[in-house]
């Protein structure tokens, strides 16, 4: 699995979250992550919303659906990472101790 983001995305999450897009990749690979599909609009791909765990933190990322490369490799695009909301992360957490 390879993951890839627009460096322009990355700036604006750093100012807007506090974090860079590569710091969702530890969520994303979470054994224990928590994985939706947001359908909330038409975005004209498949966004996907996964919350897992990175340094300690719970973070919502949200990537597209994985493709492939040329030589067979999944790609999966990162578009934004942020720490989970007060209630995100007890919602992640129940039933987890």
């Amino acid at each position: 699995m390879r993951y890839e983001w627009d460096a322009e995305k990355d700036a604006v999450n750093r100012r807007k979250h506090g974090l860079r897009l590569g710091d969702g990749i530890p969520a994303l690979e979470d054994p224990d992550r928590d994985i939706s599909i947001d359908d909330r609009f038409d975005y004209g791909e498949v966004r996907i919303v996964t919350a897992g765990r990175s340094g300690g933190k719970v973070l919502i990322v949200v990537s597209t659906e994985a493709s492939l490369d040329f030589e067979g490799e999944e790609i999966t695009r990162i578009i934004s990472v942020r720490k989970a909301k007060w209630y995100e992360e007890d919602w992640f957490n129940f039933g987890r101790a």
